[in-house]
């Protein structure tokens, strides 16, 4: 018996000996020689491998003969290799780096550049900047505020939170809600309204998204409305190439929690994959934690090698503890941790479904369909506030109240400047409100591409055209009996509805290193808005579909172009000057969209005036440069902009133009990468500079506005003392109305500090022969980010530091703080993070080999700072500043 199997061994042993050939090979993307991760090689014999995280791939224990390789990932066209000889069993075959095209069909809205180093896209022909998947995942952000920072010409206005609404301005936009910007996710808007809303009060997750970029210039001629600053484009991660299961873990100080879970791979020619996401956060500041929970399906199919279809389907649900009351200049500096709200309950609800179809009608003709609908519930009630003088608070809350929430204050000493924002009180009992909301929006658009070539001649005709239907229904309850009512006397009930039509062309002509490309835009919109309280009162009400409504209706012509010139276009150096110049808008929302205009005076309408104020414009210019160099040693993107706003009404919180104002926003923004690795050739290691500088300045060149908030704050002597400056030493920039016994006058005369008490009512008259030299609010003059990375093998270490210059919070530019914090300057402050993880991909172990483990620091100092007066009277000082440090793993089986 022994002999046989003696035999047996040997034969075996011989035959395994003349299997140790190899064939080994990189996949990358064609358009930015990435790496291609998991895509599919599959030999004749039907057996195959996946590349690596790196896109590397190696079919081992091959005997000598002829083999042929099919390269495949969905979204690409397959590329086969034949003929593949192996002459000798130790043969090493490489057959070096594989390019990926993709397919004309492909959906763009889902493909993600996964290099860490393009600070830019080439697709987009004016500014562009871009976080990749490998930059979100080395800076393991809580929210998408903290990631957008690093991103030249982003400024983001604190809101206490973890970015679950979006508070970000571009180019100088005004940043409470980021509601001058158009948000995208994946190519379609994602604001609750886009037109009559467009407040950001749903921001995608962070731990959802595999790349953000950020587009200026007149490409966003194309994107959609709401585009006089720029477009922010959230990229989700899309189904992988191998089934894979991930799950990924984070825990954290202040009770941070998230549990993230995917599944997902591609089946011959369709992709598909589930995420779950579980996120608990204890919150900064008392009485502010929240919860949420999203889960989103998607499906991508390639339909035959001329179509393909992407399908996505989201649900997300917050319940926060989220307050609108603040901190006053008194309790910020006593501890700004302290929130004794603890009856202010927010619960969003977000339904969501998105379908792209694309199909290739002919050579270079391509058909894209997008639907999309969702319905967005905010129901939020607030405990009713009032500020009083922190001496006086006990004695207006009551013992009990007092002892309760506000025990704090007990053997405090106090001033008059002293305030705090407390419970308001009725008959002993604290109030609450609910303004309660729900969006619903339809969409449906059609683009037609037509590309072409011919000698050293090409281009693309681009023709598109959507519809877009809103309705919003806007309620109040008001409760006097309990902080903790869920209902209550209705006091408002608000249904607008909108109607949306655009088109665009848009044609690009390339010769040789020149890009043209000119664009124009039309949208047609008619809105309404029915006060339901009203006509529902009405004994006159026929029962007629519009009665008692209020309509405006108005139309857009933009038009813009983009120039582009490769000065150097060559593997190892790239360098690309351009410029474009487009006109912007923003259509008036459900907040002010009903009003009156007369000779570009603003008024509430009478009986028988017009409802016809119009859209803000802008003409926005850019000129800059941007390359690569050194076979990727150095990066950088160098762009000029000088944008010049009008009819400009919806200034902030209680600020507006009575009379529609006009400003201009400049400035210089610079991001550059150098990959120091690539200098020294160091194998292994990775070390790479970031860098990016934003400088801006703008000016208040004409309009009257008016500010609510600015006499109804609690001045200190000094705040006082400002103003009556301001007014004095500008005399013909303010309308001064002082109470007298036959009503309000308007006064030239110079004024004194105690004049202040009896200013009824004061306009900022800007321009010429007016305020000349006053800035728009929440624009540093610079912001700094510098980062600097390491990586050898899996390891991977960070260090981020953001500057922040000083800002103005309101028109006036008032230096001096009131007393509840409202109104004045906010100082400069800096953080740092830190980020190390490290990844096990390269191990042999296969349970190990998905891997990573990560720590993430925020804001390291810990130094509290002022990020923010958004909400101004109503709420006062926002901070930031808080540390949190962040630790986890994530693993892919």
């Amino acid at each position: 018996m022994k002999l046989p199997i003696l035999l047996a061994s040997l034969l075996l042993s011989v035959a395994l000996f003349g299997q140790n050939a190899i064939i080994k090979g990189k996949i990358q993307y064609q358009q930015d020689t990435t790496e291609v991760p998991f895509a599919s090689i599959v030999l004749n014999n039907g057996k195959g491998v996946y590349t690596d995280a790196k896109g590397q791939f190696t079919i081992a224990n091959l005997s000598p003969g002829t083999y042929q390789i099919e390269v495949l990932a969905i979204g690409f066209e397959k590329i086969a290799f034949n003929n593949l000889l192996i002459t000798s069993s130790d043969q090493v075959l490489v057959l070096g780096e594989i390019k990926l095209k993709e397919k004309l069909v492909q959906i763009n809205e889902v493909t993600v550049n996964n290099a860490g180093s393009p600070l830019y896209k080439k697709q987009v022909l004016s500014t562009s900047n871009f976080l990749s998947k490998k930059d979100l995942e080395r800076i393991q952000p809580i929210g998408t505020e903290e990631a957008l920072r690093r991103l030249p010409g982003i400024n983001v206005a604190g809101d206490m939170g973890i970015s679950n609404r979006l508070n970000v301005g571009i180019r100088g936009s005004y940043a409470r809600r980021s509601e001058k910007l158009l948000v995208l996710e994946d190519g379609i808007p994602i604001a609750p309204a886009q037109y009559l809303s467009p407040e950001m009060y749903y921001n995608p997750p962070s731990e959802r998204l595999d790349g953000i970029e950020v587009i200026k210039g007149a490409d966003v001629l194309t994107l959609g409305s709401n585009t006089m600053y720029g477009v922010i484009n959230y990229i989700t991660k899309r189904p992988p190439l191998k089934p894979t299961l991930g799950v990924s873990l984070t825990s954290g100080n202040n009770g941070y929690h998230s549990q993230y879970l995917t599944y997902g791979g591609t089946w011959k020619n369709m992709g598909a994959e589930i995420q779950l996401l579980n996120k608990n956060f204890g919150g900064f500041i008392d009485n502010s934690q929240s919860h949420i929970f999203n889960t989103t399906a998607k499906i991508y199919a390639d339909l035959g090698p001329k179509a393909s279809v992407y399908m996505k389907v989201n649900f997300h649900q917050e319940n926060s503890l989220a307050s609108y009351s603040a901190l006053t200049p008194y309790l910020y500096n006593l501890d700004p941790t302290i929130n004794p709200f603890d009856a202010d309950d927010l619960f969003t609800r977000r339904y969501a479904v998105d379908l792209v179809y694309n199909q290739q009608l002919a050579k270079g003709l391509m058909l894209s369909t997008k639907v999309y609908a969702n319905q967005f519930q905010r129901n939020w009630w607030r405990q009713e506030n009032t500020l009083i003088r922190a001496a006086d608070a006990e004695a207006y809350l009551g013992e009990a109240i007092f002892n309760e929430r506000y025990s704090f204050l007990k053997g405090q000493t106090f001033t008059d400047d002293d305030w705090v924002r407390v419970g308001r009180i009725a008959n002993g009992r604290e109030q609450t409100r609910a303004r309660n909301r729900t969006f619903n929006t339809f969409g449906l658009s059609e683009t037609l591409k037509y590309d072409w070539a011919k000698d050293d001649w090409s281009g693309q005709l681009e023709v598109g055209g959507k519809l877009h239907m809103e309705q919003f229904m806007d309620v109040e309850f008001r409760n006097d009996s309990s902080r903790f009512a869920r209902s209550g006397r209705l006091i408002k009930d608000n249904q607008f509805n909108l109607l949306a039509g655009s088109a665009y062309v848009k044609k690009t002509l390339r010769y040789k290193g020149l890009t043209v490309a000119p664009a124009i835009r039309f949208e047609s919109v008619t809105m309404r808005k029915f006060d339901l309280i009203s006509i529902a009162t009405d004994p006159a009400n026929d029962g007629s579909k519009n009665y008692g409504s209020s309509k405006n209706t108005f139309t857009a012509v933009l038009g813009g172009a983009s120039i582009g010139y490769d000065v150097v276009n060559r593997s190892a150096n790239f360098l690309n000057v351009y410029t474009s110049l487009y006109q912007g808008y923003t259509p008036p929302t459900a907040g002010y969209g009903f009003l009156t205009v007369e000779d570009g005076a603003v008024s509430s309408p009478g009986t028988d005036d017009p409802i016809n104020i119009k859209p803000e414009r802008s003409i926005n210019f850019e000129v800059g440069t941007r390359g690569t160099f050194a076979k990727e040693l150095f990066a950088t993107q160098i762009v000029y902009f000088n944008n010049n706003f009008t009819n400009f009404y919806s200034a902030g919180r209680n600020e507006a133009f009575e009379t529609l104002g006009e400003v201009n926003i400049q400035g210089l923004e610079i991001g550059g990468t150098l990959n120091l690795h690539k200098l020294f050739k160091t194998k292994g290691h990775d070390l790479s500079i970031g860098a990016s500088v934003t400088y801006m300045t703008s000016k208040i060149t004409g309009g009257v506005l008016a500010d609510t908030d600015l006499l109804s704050a609690k001045h200190t002597d000094a705040s006082k003392a400002e103003v009556i400056d301001k007014i004095n030493n500008e005399r013909g920039g303010y309308d001064v109305y002082i109470a007298g016994s036959d009503g309000d006058s308007l006064i030239t005369r110079t004024l004194t500090i105690d004049d202040f008490d009896d200013i009824e009512a004061l306009g900022l008259r800007f321009g010429k022969g007016g305020i000349e030299n006053n800035v728009a609010p929440y624009i540093p003059n610079t912001i700094l980010n510098f980062s600097i990375n390491y990586g050898y093998k899996g390891l991977q270490v960070g260090l981020n530091l953001n500057m922040v210059g000083a800002q103005y919070t309101d028109y006036l530019n008032t230096n001096n703080e009131t007393g509840e914090g409202a109104i004045g300057k906010l100082a400069a402050y800096n953080t740092i993070d830190a980020n190390i993880a490290y990844s096990f991909a390269n191990v042999k172990n296969k349970v190990l080999k998905g891997l990573t483990v990560f720590v993430a620091a925020k804001n390291l100092g810990g130094d509290i700072y002022q990020a923010s007066r958004l909400h101004r009277v109503s709420s006062g000082i926002m901070p930031g500043g808080f540390r949190q440090i962040n630790g986890g793993l994530r693993f892919n089986w």
